[in-house]
């Protein structure tokens, strides 16, 4: 049986500090992390109710933050 997917609040909430570095440690400049840490939270709202939990929620995250970052690498 598998759990529920947590709730976006709770998981925006305990996260962001956790995207938002993993972001800049990914080469997103200071100046676009906001920006693009929405970016990556319209995503993970879009997506959180397929988040399986067959790997940490942490682990999840930061491939969103991977190829978010990727695109605005590529981008600017």
């Amino acid at each position: 049986m598998s759990t529920p997917p947590p709730e976006f609040r709770a998981v925006y909430d305990a996260h962001f500090d956790f995207v938002w570095c993993s972001l800049r440690r990914l080469g997103v400049r200071d100046a676009d992390a906001f920006d693009v840490s929405q970016k990556v939270f319209l995503i993970v709202h879009a997506k959180l109710s397929e988040f399986e939990g067959r790997a940490q929620l942490s682990t999840w995250l930061f491939g969103i933050c991977r190829r978010v970052a990727s695109d605005y690498r590529r981008s600017a």
